[in-house]
């Protein structure tokens, strides 16, 4: 079935790499010759402010690049409480991809606010939504620190998730990242694609790739 288009949001907290993910997808949708709208809204906080990119791609011209509540096809997530601030977004189909890495907020760390009491992760799983969760560390590696470059294993996972071309998808990432950071990178995005391969034994795959 030809994809004619999805709406996403990519979220996370400053520091996570979200606009480079943004911005490494955007190419490809491009090449592919799909029209897109992209509008990145950015926290107080450099590092640590909540980070969301509203991303739609279609073979229709998109006219404006913000999601309504209920619209969105995909949330990317890499942080678990910026996850939580979207589920509403999720349309009833709606498919969700998450880090379980959390950042506790300074308003909890300076005791202004009680953290929710039970598992963020249990509470995501029992969102509804197709659920595809990341645990940092089922998957350490002495190449990198992947909570810094789960930007990028995400990428590889969900390039894998949709059935894209990873040769097309790794020259991307070649040719927009720092030289030094490339291999870094190229790794860091096959091991997302190696655990969508194994993520996906225990489901149903023929519904996510289109």
């Amino acid at each position: 079935m030809q994809d004619t288009g999805k709406n996403i949001i990519i979220a996370g907290v400053g520091g996570q790499g979200i606009l480079l993910f943004s911005n490494l997808l955007s190419k490809y949708y491009l090449k592919k010759g799909y029209d897109l709208k992209i509008s990145d809204v950015i926290g107080l906080g450099q590092r640590g402010g909540g980070v969301e990119s509203h991303f739609r791609y279609s073979t229709q011209p998109v006219l404006s690049p913000f999601i309504k509540a209920g619209d969105v096809d995909y949330v990317i997530s890499f942080e678990q409480t910026e996850t939580l601030r979207h589920l509403h977004s999720l349309k009833e189909d709606g498919v969700l991809l998450t880090s379980t890495y959390e950042l506790t907020p300074t308003s909890v760390n300076t005791r202004l606010q009680k953290d929710l009491p039970e598992s963020k992760t249990e509470m995501i799983k029992r969102s509804g939504n197709k659920v595809f969760i990341i645990d940092p560390h089922e998957h350490t590696s002495i190449d990198f620190n992947i909570n810094k470059m789960m930007n990028v294993v995400m990428l590889g996972y969900y390039a894998e998730l949709r059935g894209y071309s990873h040769d097309e998808m790794i020259q991307i990432v070649r040719e927009n990242v720092p030289a030094k950071f490339v291999e870094g990178n190229i790794k860091a995005y096959e091991m997302g694609t190696r655990i969508v391969e194994e993520d996906l034994v225990a489901v149903e795959p023929v519904a996510i790739r289109c």
